[in-house]
């Protein structure tokens, strides 16, 4: 069916605003601009309200502390000399409780302290005792960390692939007991108090930028 128009219907905006029911081209423009309006509404929204609907996720070992503060303080009691293998279990260092435990042989120690044959008087005391005594020496090396990422920004670019920013924070702590006889004889540690980094994507393509990027040829 073809529409036929009158020469005398009015367009535009005072169409749209007239309400000429009689004119179909009014109609058309009208509907177009309230769908115009709607989608930008729309996109307003998702752009400026809607971080908060980003996905977020959280890394986190299980263990008997919460903070950097609480790993380190419990570190800190540790003493060479005098705390033994049980107090030290007491303390959390236990491979059979703490996934993050790692029970370390003679042969990891040596590696981990003298991996190019350092002369023992490089050393420290502790260490150099746990290397003659071999088989009846052991380490604790724990690996505990709390890892969250959090992604924020524009949620529409986000959503589209277009445009993601994730922020990191957290935090990670590190330690090596090493222990002889049933003694600790030495100790050490390393981490992090305050992780906070920032990743960013962009994809100029937005979600079509990983069908693109499998067609392309693989260097040779």
């Amino acid at each position: 069916m073809q529409m036929v128009l009158s020469r005398d219907c009015p367009t535009g905006l005072t169409a749209a605003a007239s309400g000429f029911r009689s004119c179909p081209l009014a109609l058309l423009f009208a509907s177009s601009l309230v769908v115009l309006v709607a989608t930008l509404a729309t996109l307003a929204t998702l752009a400026t309200g809607c971080s908060s609907l980003l996905p977020k996720s959280r890394s986190e070992t299980e263990a008997p502390w919460k903070t950097f503060e609480e790993v380190k303080r419990t570190f800190d009691s540790i003493e060479p000399g005098r705390t033994t293998l049980q107090e030290l279990k007491q303390l959390g260092y236990d491979p059979y409780v703490n996934p993050n435990v790692t029970v370390l042989n003679y042969s990891d120690v040596l590696s981990k302290y003298a991996p190019n044959a350092v002369r023992d008087e490089y050393l420290e005391p502790g260490v150099r005792e746990c290397l003659k005594t071999q088989t009846r020496c052991n380490a604790y090396a724990l690996d505990h960390r709390q890892i969250r990422r959090d992604r924020v920004g524009n949620f529409f670019l986000d959503i589209i692939n277009y445009e993601r920013r994730t922020e990191i924070t957290g935090w990670r702590f590190g330690a090596v007991i090493v222990v002889v006889d049933d003694r600790v004889v030495h100790k050490s540690w390393s981490g992090v108090p305050a992780i906070r980094e920032v990743e960013e994507n962009r994809n100029p393509l937005g979600p079509l930028q990983d069908s693109v990027t499998s067609l392309l040829p693989l260097p040779k």
